[in-house]
């Protein structure tokens, strides 16, 4: 592979990496530490005053989630985090091919001796090991927290790593569908807003499958369902089987996205900037 498409998509990059995951790493130093502020049993009574119907949404028994590690957990699903995640994932995948497109350089890239997929690849590795990046900055974060603070009751914080693997997964996953998206666009704008739009539905369709009883199927339509890292982090039992399915639902269909996005891009013709 060119070396040129490596240093290009390196530099791109990176800025945006380091700022991520130092927001991540410090935002879960100051979750566990505002957690810490809580009176033992403050979370617990907290939970209790949820209406009823608004259980189900949490996907998992109040009493596992009012332990310490349950209230850390929520972290993996708090709006700064996920944020954070889509951002990176819709930003990268977009720029790989909608963004050359539109900004007029992708007959530049594609006029080096280099395969039409090797455009689809390079960035992704780059995205791909920058979504492993946020994914632990998440974990190192929970780790000085942990350290920094006196929090009874809360085990070692490698008990977060499934949470971190699942983060990882999702953002894998959805870095292949924006990847997808762009492969047939020419404008990185419109990328990023369907990007968001099916991230946005998914999410609603998750909802209504967990809040409605009778569409309990519609969870199997949307790849949301097999991202759960406080299920993973706080029922052990269960996380092997468990975590081997939702991960690998998750990089299985980021792959087929992946693929389908090199297969769209080597056939189809490169439009002009506007």
């Amino acid at each position: 592979m060119n070396l040129a498409i490596w240093k290009k998509a390196i530099s791109e990059a990176w800025v945006s990496l380091v700022t991520c995951s130092a927001l991540l790493l410090g935002f879960s130093w100051l979750f566990v530490w505002l957690m810490s502020l809580m009176k033992i049993g403050a979370w617990a009574s907290l939970l209790k005053l949820m209406p009823s119907f608004v259980q189900p949404m949490l996907g998992l028994p109040l009493a596992d989630l009012a332990t310490p590690a349950g209230q850390l957990s929520i972290v993996y699903q708090h709006l700064v985090t996920l944020l954070i995640s889509v951002g990176w994932a819709v930003g990268r995948g977009s720029a790989s091919i909608s963004g050359e497109i539109g900004r007029g350089t992708m007959d530049l890239i594609l006029s080096l001796p280099v395969w039409r997929a090797t455009v689809v690849v390079v960035p992704a590795v780059v995205a791909i090991v920058g979504a492993a990046i946020l994914a632990a900055s998440v974990l190192a974060g929970l780790w000085v927290g942990l350290s920094s603070v006196s929090m009874p009751g809360v085990p070692s914080a490698w008990q977060f790593l499934p949470g971190s693997i699942n983060l990882f997964c999702m953002i894998f996953c959805l870095i292949g569908i924006t990847t997808f998206v762009s492969s047939w666009n020419r404008d990185r704008w419109r990328t990023i807003a369907l990007a968001m739009g099916v991230y946005i539905v998914s999410v609603i369709i998750k909802m209504v499958g967990r809040l409605w009883p009778e569409g309990a199927w519609l969870e199997y339509c949307t790849f949301l369902t097999a991202y759960r890292p406080q299920r993973l982090i706080l029922m052990p039992d269960e996380t092997g089987l468990l975590a081997w399915r939702c991960n690998l639902t998750l990089i299985g269909l980021g792959l087929v996205c992946y693929a389908a996005a090199a297969i769209v891009l080597t056939y189809r013709d490169i439009p002009a900037a506007k």
